[in-house]
């Protein structure tokens, strides 16, 4: 959850259609493809099936180019590790579909995560329509239990993966990321979620968000198989 993801929207909702039909039982990603129709995407996402096609196409030739970024603290310094989301993603135009396979360093993160948040499909982020939103999401839903989030300013902005004008200006990240976020995740998603900042000095240093935690972040979707 915490990782750098570097995805898009249309990639983030590819990633997550994906995701909805691992089989929360197995103990590794299956080596079959996952195929991803364009019925399906625009069910799901609420698009019509013309656009789906063209969001699972496009979504599908930048993800093959991404990769998540993971920063590890070691006794020798900084360690850094990059893991490619995909080593295959394959279409054929008028078809309708799009078939992906998560690549082997990937695939147990993946695993992972679907049985840690077996609940966590797409029944709630769907509707969504901002990445940012979408990553606030996943990032209170780590803390649903308690329904508060206090994040450091420097880890907000590696999860939320601001830009370096938000970096270097809080009024922006506020304008442009967080209150449209937090406003999406009220109206779409019915969430109650207060905010604040908390400043060292001048400078804002730690954020904290409250929220309605656990029952109102249910999320009932079931697996499907993959095929």
């Amino acid at each position: 959850m915490n990782a750098a993801h570097s995805l898009n929207l249309s990639e983030k909702r590819l990633v997550s259609a994906a995701m909805a039909k691992l089989d929360s039982l197995a103990k590794k990603t299956p080596t079959k493809p996952i195929r991803i129709t364009a019925v399906e995407f625009a069910e799901c996402f609420g698009v019509d099936e013309r656009t789906a096609y063209d969001q699972l196409k496009k979504g599908g030739n930048t993800l093959f180019n991404r990769y998540i970024t993971r920063v590890h603290q070691t006794a020798k310094g900084e360690a850094v590790e990059k893991i490619r989301w995909v080593d295959r993603i394959a279409y054929q135009n008028g078809e309708g579909f799009v078939e992906m396979n998560f690549t082997d360093h990937v695939a147990p993160y993946l695993v992972d995560l679907e049985k840690r948040f077996t609940t966590y499909k797409l029944e709630q982020t769907r509707a969504l329509r901002s990445i940012h939103s979408w990553r606030l999401y996943e990032n209170l839903k780590r803390w649903e239990t308690t329904g508060k989030w206090i994040v450091e300013i420097d880890e907000f902005h590696q999860v939320m993966e601001s830009s370096k004008s938000y970096q270097e200006n809080f009024a922006q990240l506020r304008k442009w990321v967080i209150e449209p976020a937090v406003k999406e995740l009220r109206e779409v998603n019915g969430l109650d979620i207060e905010w604040r900042s908390w400043k060292t000095g001048r400078k804002v240093t730690r954020l904290v968000f409250i929220f309605e935690p656990a029952a109102q972040m249910q999320m009932n979707l079931e697996p499907n198989v993959v095929v």
